[in-house]
């Protein structure tokens, strides 16, 4: 997947939800374990994006973030070196 490939709205929800993990660890929030935020990808309703399994909240970008189905199946992982998403979540 390239960025050409991301339609514009996907790729503003990315930049919204990298700026929110990046605020809620600027204010503190992000000492808790296990945790995540995630959006909807826009005009898909079956897909969401969330953070990968290991970053801190302050090293997460726009494309860092994986794409997800709703049955947990991997759509999009940039990261293929790191394991995609908490099995817990």
């Amino acid at each position: 997947m390239t960025s050409s490939s991301v339609s514009n709205a996907e790729q503003q929800a990315r930049i919204d939800l990298a700026a929110c993990y990046r605020l809620v660890d600027l204010y503190g929030m992000s000492d808790m374990i296990l945790n995540h935020i995630t959006v909807r990808v826009p005009g898909e309703d079956d897909h969401f994006l969330i953070n990968p399994f290991g970053l801190m909240y302050h090293e997460i970008t726009a494309s860092s973030l994986i794409k997800v189905a709703l049955d947990g199946t991997v759509v999009h992982n940039p990261m293929l070196t790191t394991p995609s998403t908490n099995p817990a979540t």
